[in-house]
């Protein structure tokens, strides 16, 4: 109770004072050549659509490990954890495999799944976070339903940059991270190498054994103390070498690499861990202006994902729980390209037109032990499974004009035409090549210099992924249709003066065919389920004072309805809080401490059980707390000790995932020269 008196008094507090924290980008350390889009091209699209972004600085005043942790203070988004005990990204109530995910502009995703785990993928690199929402430009291709989040990484400055940090925390956890860069003529480069370890997360002191969704007994079975196989090892090596021989062209080439282990918290008394999730890529992107008129862009990439999933669940005698598995293989990898021109008629118009390349390519191999009990096929297999292969190839065309009519009047159309080809399947093909128009439409209007509207419409289509139309243990179903949804949204923003900023937007999506899993004849299958409505309301508001004090507030409402095609009452979606609202308060000492506390807010969500009955989760509130001591003792040579706690209030919460970390500490420091 006092935890909720506190939020609200702070909530209310915040509110009239209208304060946050004025983000700051280091843009000497942004490698501009990872947007997809031409930087400053992009600018006047970039208004007809909600666009956030995380800093460097609010990755470190977050006290973020990772990118799932760096995304969480960010309206509409949610974070929760999926079956496989990984980060679950939610944006506008769309799912993650709605959402493309990008590594400087090159799609970082598992092959069989379409998504990426968030929390697999270390900050230590990450110069800026990219969030994309509603209708996105064209030239960013199919499978952005839900919109883009493109994670930026640095490059190296006009002057050389090393920093060595070091950081502990209870059970065993360590965190060692090196960054270096420089660069010499029209040469630059960027060297990250970081290792990160954990035994695992406590749970809450007040978490009850005995609780009947997450105690003994349960799916989950926990009986407090570490949470269960919450453990895991993370190495991240991430390097770019890039040529700029003067501001009309520039070529770089990237290479970024992650090499985890990791346990998997999971429910229906499965005990998975993954015994290896390895996933790089290397990036070659090339940018030239050919005239005052023409500009080129182009890029080639090659991404591997290989991981091992072992099942160790099983008692001795067989006689507690049943594996579907004794070991999961995949060995994934994209090959992609995209060229991109850019013709700016000053004044009048800026056209861009965009074509693009995928190649998905997944291999898996399953082992099953004698007694493992294959639930689709309705038999008991054993030994190792033959491989499956599957393949499939995306293209993308795109064109879209911004018309500038007037001074402060800017109109945006486009339209892109998108086909998924199967190329190979275990068994053969039997699906036809999907072809499909995307057109959009925006417009921006500045009422004055400090006063922005806009308004955007769009199609946007998800094909269906490799899982979700060959997976016998996951509901595979061949004759799946795409999904689709026609994208509403008006936004303004507002700067009342070097201080103050506010910027709201409402949201509409009309889905088709959405894709879910449900119960068919006792097993779950994967299905279009006829009609989905998202809507809702998003805020931010943004100031710094003058006197070190820097607050930031956002509010997210969402209502997701979804509608059987034979049905005429609407059902709630799954996981999709109503309400969420976050606070980031942060204070400043004249003599180098910087205090930063967070707090999130998330309302009640529901879950339907395999009776297909409703279940409220509650609502809860978590809070964070940084400090930061910088000291200089000299020009170039700096350091920072710090010390995080993450949920001070050791709240006890769960969203269907089993019960969430309680309160933990971390202290460390960075040298920096």
């Amino acid at each position: 109770m006092t935890k909720r008196v506190l939020f609200y008094l702070t909530f209310l507090w915040v509110i009239p004072v209208s304060l946050v924290l004025a983000q700051e980008s280091r843009t000497s350390q942004v490698f501009d050549l990872g947007q997809v889009l031409v930087i400053g091209d992009g600018e006047k699209t970039d208004k007809m659509t909600t666009i956030d972004v995380v800093s460097i600085e609010d990755i470190k005043m977050q006290g973020a490990k990772t990118v799932a942790q760096a995304l969480e203070f960010i309206p509409g988004v949610d974070i929760r954890t999926g079956k496989k005990g990984q980060a679950s990204l939610k944006l506008r109530g769309f799912d993650q495999s709605d959402v493309k995910v990008l590594i400087d502009g090159v799609p970082a995703h598992e092959s069989y799944e379409g998504s990426l785990d968030l929390d697999q993928i270390s900050i230590d690199s990450i110069a800026m976070i990219k969030v994309i929402k509603g209708a996105s430009s064209v030239l960013y291709g199919p499978n952005t339903m839900g919109g883009v989040i493109n994670i930026i990484t640095k490059k190296g400055g006009e002057k050389p940059y090393t920093s060595i940090s070091t950081s502990f925390g209870q059970n065993n956890t360590q965190n060692y991270v090196f960054n270096h860069g420089s660069s010499s003529g029209q040469f630059n480069y960027w060297i990250t190498g970081s290792h990160r370890t954990t035994d695992g997360f406590e749970l809450a002191d007040d978490f009850d054994p005995n609780n009947p969704r997450t105690g003994l007994g349960t799916d989950f079975n926990e009986d407090g103390g570490i949470r269960d196989l919450s453990y895991f090892t993370k190495n991240t090596f991430n390097a770019k070498i890039g040529y700029e021989v003067d501001d009309n062209s520039k070529l770089y080439l990237s290479f970024d690499y992650h090499d985890n282990e990791k346990g998997c918290p999971t429910e229906d008394s499965r005990y998975w861990e993954f015994d290896e999730w390895n996933q790089w890529h290397v990036n070659l992107v090339g940018e030239h202006d050919f005239t005052d008129i023409l500009t080129m862009k182009a890029r080639v990439y090659y991404v591997d994902h290989t991981d091992i999933l072992k099942d160790v669940s099983w008692d001795a005698d067989h006689t507690t729980s049943r594996k579907f598995f004794q070991e999961s293989s995949y060995d994934d990898y994209t090959l992609g390209s995209e060229v991109q021109a850019y013709l700016d008629f000053g004044n009048l118009s800026l056209v861009k037109m965009g074509v693009s390349y995928m190649k998905d390519n997944h291999t898996q191999q399953d082992y099953f032990d004698a007694a493992t009990w294959d639930v689709i096929r309705g038999r008991a297999v054993a030994g190792i499974q033959p491989k499956e292969e599957y393949e499939v190839d995306i293209y993308s065309y795109g064109i879209e004009d911004e018309i500038r009519l007037f001074d402060r009047l800017t109109v945006n159309g486009g339209v892109s035409f998108d086909v998924h080809d199967p190329v190979k399947a275990y068994g053969g093909i039997d699906r036809d090549k999907t072809e499909v128009w995307n057109p959009q439409a925006g417009i921006a209007f500045d009422v004055t210099n400090d006063f922005n509207l806009y308004a955007s419409v769009g199609k946007k289509t998800r094909f269906p992924q490799m899982k979700e139309l060959y997976s016998n243990l996951g509901g595979g179903n061949k004759s799946l249709k795409p999904q689709k949804t026609i994208a509403y949204e008006i936004g303004a923003y507002k700067k009342f003066s070097d201080v103050l900023n506010l910027s709201m937007a409402a949201f509409l999506n009309d889905v088709e065919d959405r894709i879910i899993r449900e119960r068919v004849a006792g097993v779950k299958q994967c299905v279009n389920k006829g009609e989905t409505e998202i809507k809702g309301f998003e805020t931010r508001v943004n100031i710094t004072t003058p006197w070190n004090l820097d607050l930031g507030l956002g509010y997210t409402y969402l209502c997701a309805e979804e509608k059987d095609d034979a049905a005429s009452a609407a059902r709630d979606c799954e996981y999709m809080p109503e309400h969420k609202a976050t606070l980031d308060v942060r204070y400043a000492f004249d003599f180098g401490l910087s205090t930063s506390f967070q707090t999130v807010y998330t309302g009640e969500q529901i879950e339907y059980d395999d009776s297909d009955n409703k279940v409220q989760i509650d609502d809860f509130i978590v809070c964070n707390l940084k400090l930061n001591q910088q000291i200089s003792f000299t020009k170039k040579l700096t350091t920072d000790f710090f010390i995080e706690f993450k949920n001070i209030f050791d709240e006890d919460y769960e969203e269907g995932s089993g019960p969430m970390p309680g309160r933990s500490f971390l202290i460390g420091m960075t040298l920096s020269f």
